[in-house]
């Protein structure tokens, strides 16, 4: 098995661990390697996710962090407008996954603070 299954089968496997409730986590780029870490949604809200602050920072300080990832539970995998607006704020891409139409949406601007080549090999993976 090559590295785009082992890294969309565990994604997707992640997304699917709560079909009611958004699931959240970091996909990291370390050594030309996209890897996935799941993270506790803090939201009270089914549809919604929120990261810690702490768990983002210590992610971001890391410097492996590539993007964010949370699925969509009732919507296509088009971002939200809160989706874009957090996105913007923390500059990091937000990777989603909609567990209705079962595929993936990354939303990305030039100026966030990411590695260029792991977006490049993160888009390669998902158009595959």
């Amino acid at each position: 098995m090559h590295q785009k299954d082992n890294f969309i089968n565990e994604v997707i496997e992640y997304a699917n661990t709560e079909p009611f409730k958004e699931v959240c986590g970091f996909i990291c780029y370390k050594n030309e390697q996209l890897s996935f870490e799941a993270a506790k949604n803090h939201s009270k809200e089914v549809d919604y996710f929120q990261i810690s602050p702490i768990d983002f920072l210590q992610k971001k300080m890391s410097g492996d962090l590539l993007a964010i990832f949370h699925t969509h539970i009732n919507t296509k995998e088009d971002p939200s407008e809160c989706d874009i607006e957090n996105s913007k704020n923390c500059l990091y891409p937000f990777l989603i996954y909609s567990l209705t139409s079962e595929k993936f949406s990354l939303f990305d601007l030039p100026h966030f603070e990411r590695s260029e080549k792991g977006v490049i090999k993160l888009k390669g993976l998902l158009n595959d």
